[in-house]
């Protein structure tokens, strides 16, 4: 039976992950600092990854592992939490490295976050272990929580020059527990959601299913993220298209997920 161990499974990803493992079958392993309750098959290991006698403990026993920890609002955090794995891996009994990383990020190095992501997915391919990256572009979930920090009042500011396709990240999560049963495929094909649209569009969307009168002030705002945002490619056909489109996952959305609150990214 095969052992995964995940990291950042009390996330926003690994919480769809690992239900999606567990009905196949797989014995996960969830290292995280906020554990949760232990369930036939599915073992919850409180550390943090930046211990480097945790990790190997945590990869004890395991044959695949699906590497999710991100902390985007951290700079330099990504890169600590991935070196003491990539450190651990080559002794471990690990097979295949599963690694969930963003789309277009050689065009999005202007931020350093991007720049890190760049930097792991390469240590990943030199490390020696079978790896499967899986790219995706940003998760609706996420750009809600952007428009959320971008909303003062029923203002909600634009950066000008910003498009986005969004994807649904349950739909991501479909598509990482079926690679990370599989075999090791490398690189494989970025995954989308199904429309492309200015932030503009988006944000007067989530206005509307708040049940507020669209109020946008549109600005070029020079901050990092949305710098690197004007300078993606267009999807195109490149990547897969995936789950609901931006106006129907927001129908269905849970409140929590779209109502205006105080959360991390």
């Amino acid at each position: 039976m095969k052992t995964v161990l995940i990291t950042g499974g009390s996330g926003l990803l690994g919480q769809r992950v690992i239900p999606l493992l567990l009905a196949q079958g797989v014995c996960v392993r969830a290292l995280s600092r906020r554990p949760g309750l232990n369930t036939p098959r599915l073992t919850w290991i409180q550390g943090d990854l930046r211990d480097p006698l945790a990790v190997p403990q945590a990869l004890a026993g395991a044959d695949t592992l699906l590497h999710l920890a991100t902390q985007p609002l951290q700079p330099g955090a990504d890169l600590a939490l991935a070196q003491p794995l990539l450190q651990a891996l080559p002794a471990s009994g690990i097979q295949h490295a599963v690694y969930m990383s963003i789309a277009h990020l050689e065009r999005m190095q202007s931020m350093p976050y991007y720049r890190e992501k760049l930097d792991i997915e390469r240590r990943f391919e030199a490390c020696g272990v079978p790896l499967t990256l899986q790219r995706s572009t940003q998760f609706h979930e996420f750009v809600v929580q952007v428009l959320q920090r971008l909303t003062l009042g029923h203002l909600t500011l634009i950066p000008t020059g910003v498009t986005l396709q969004p994807v649904e990240a349950r739909a991501v999560a479909h598509h990482l527990a079926q690679l990370t049963v599989g075999e090791p495929a490398g690189r494989v094909r970025d995954l989308a959601g199904p429309d492309s649209m200015p932030l503009e569009h988006l944000a007067r969307q989530w206005q509307l299913q708040q049940g507020r009168r669209p109020t946008l002030l549109r600005l070029p705002l020079p901050i990092p993220l949305f710098r690197a945002w004007q300078h993606q490619a267009a999807v195109g056909t490149a990547a897969q298209a995936v789950g609901r489109a931006w106006s129907s996952w927001l129908a269905d959305a849970a409140p929590e997920d779209t109502q205006l609150q105080a959360r991390g990214a």
